[in-house]
């Protein structure tokens, strides 16, 4: 069915079950689009809406029935160098010292160029986005594994804001979007060139340009047994749509696939819970504690870091330990899971940490000795927050709650140019294919920093979509006559 303005207006005041028809009619197959884009979470929109601001005609195919796909599970932080925001907080950051991080964080298995590409470009990602609208709030952030306090959080819970205001900016500019629609291959012409894609019901659709932006193999445990087998048995918290077919696709179809061993896990849930605990999402005013009420690990370190550190615990368990000022700051979703908590027993509230510890099975007084040397000057062991802006856990009520490792994002996929374009098994551009978002493998490398997910996702996303549709508009000027 045909969207419209005043249907997206309406649809975007709703929870995010509204769809988009994919049609069915023979003439829509038939015709040929400027930009294709495989995948309907931030990525793709960012693609769709950069290819259709060139004047591109632009259809987004989504094979799940409701678009957002991880973006809308992600916290919706947005990391990028920004004097106006960090300054007044006496945060000292650069575009350089963001690049720099990435890749060291990446432990030498991402692409210099694509990473700088990626810090240069945010911050005017964030401007783009915020000339449709969305309202971050006025200071940065630092989130799970984030290394540096430069997360742009949007007003809006997790990342809703930029499904909403991405989809509807697209219907507006003339693009489309076909939900329940997935793609099975790629289509190459006699020269290479990939001129399409054909679903899995078959059907052929024909563009100039095709951007991948259809996430990971998270949620698919056959590919997880196959590439991250280490991983493999943790609960995911990816969207179901999150299965890998790009990535296989794009295998198939002459490019280059790198770090597909590598993977990321983060708290969230227990196996069958359907609410997330998290009391970790103001990093510097919590701690992270092992049976024995010990203090595991520095946590503002690197999310691969913190991951094994949880896995490896003493006693086979991990705790987060805050107080309720650092509860009060979270959003107001991320606070109705905790307070639910209290009721499962994924949660644990007292007015001392010592009653804090025995409601929650860690030794009493081990955890006010832990909690006390983090707040003072006694911390030897690990250091004292050295990255982010840290405060003392100490306004009661007192809350822990047991961490659960769950599987957030598989790092490996296709490689890119700094443009967004792919890479064959031979570092040559694949003609009239890009890429962006999660599955892409060579941005975040080893580890991916909090906050540089959706930043990069979205990022690349604007790169890809308007590279794609400058060449597919240089392709058509050419065909009628006109110089490129």
């Amino acid at each position: 069915m045909t969207i419209g303005r005043r249907t997206v207006l309406q649809g975007l005041a709703l929870p995010f079950a509204w769809t988009f028809g994919m049609g069915s009619a023979r003439a829509f197959w038939r015709r040929e689009f400027d930009v294709l884009v495989v995948g309907a979470g931030g990525a793709g929109l960012a693609a769709a809406v950069a290819a259709a601001e060139e004047g591109a005609s632009v259809l987004v195919l989504e094979k799940e029935a409701a678009i957002g796909g991880n973006t809308l599970r992600a916290s919706g932080l947005f990391n990028a160098a920004d004097p106006e925001r960090q300054g007044p907080m006496g945060v000292e950051d650069s575009v350089a010292w963001h690049a720099e991080q990435t890749i060291e964080s990446g432990g030498g298995r991402n692409d210099p160029d694509v990473v700088r590409r990626f810090a240069e470009e945010a911050l005017p990602t964030i401007h783009w986005l915020e000339g449709m609208g969305i309202r971050f709030l006025p200071e940065t952030q630092t989130t799970w594994g984030a290394e540096w306090p430069r997360g742009h959080k949007p007003f809006l819970p997790r990342g809703s804001s930029y499904i909403r205001t991405l989809s509807g900016k697209l219907l507006e500019s003339g693009g489309e979007i076909r939900t329940k629609t997935a793609v099975r291959d790629l289509l190459r012409d006699e020269r290479g060139r990939i001129t399409g894609v054909v679903t899995t019901e078959g059907v052929e659709i024909r563009a100039k340009c095709v951007v991948l932006a259809s996430g990971g193999y998270g949620a698919n445990p056959n590919l997880l047994k196959r590439w991250a087998p280490a991983w493999a048995e943790l609960p995911t918290d990816n969207a179901p749509g999150s299965t890998g077919d790009g990535q296989l696709a794009a295998e198939r179809a002459g490019a280059a696939l790198v770090n597909l061993e590598v993977v990321q896990a983060v708290p969230g849930v227990r196996r069958g819970q359907t609410h997330a605990v998290r009391l970790d999402l103001d990093v510097g005013a919590c701690i992270l504690v092992d049976a024995r009420g010990e203090r595991l690990v520095e946590e503002d370190g690197s999310r691969r870091a913190l991951a094994l550190a949880i896995r490896s615990a003493v006693g086979g368990r991990a705790y987060t330990v805050t107080d309720d000022r650092g509860v009060s700051s979270y959003d107001l979703v991320s606070q109705k899971d905790i307070y639910r908590g209290l009721q499962t027993g994924d949660a644990f509230r007292a007015e001392t940490l010592e009653a804090l510890g025995r409601k929650a099975g860690i030794p009493a007084g081990a955890l006010r000795r832990t909690v006390e040397a983090f707040n003072g000057e006694a911390e030897k062991k690990f250091g004292k927050c050295g990255r982010v802006v840290c405060r003392k856990i100490e306004t009661p009520p007192f809350w822990a709650a047991p961490v659960y490792l769950n599987l957030h994002s598989t790092l490996g996929g296709v490689r890119i140019t700094s443009e967004g374009e792919v890479l064959d098994r031979e570092e040559k551009v694949l003609p009239g294919l890009y890429a962006a978002g999660e599955i892409v493998g060579n941005v975040h490398g080893a580890n991916r920093i909090g906050g540089n997910g959706i930043a990069a996702a979205i990022t690349y996303g604007r790169i890809a979509g308007r590279s794609a549709a400058r060449a597919a508009l240089r392709r058509l000027r050419s065909l009628c006559g006109a110089r490129p």
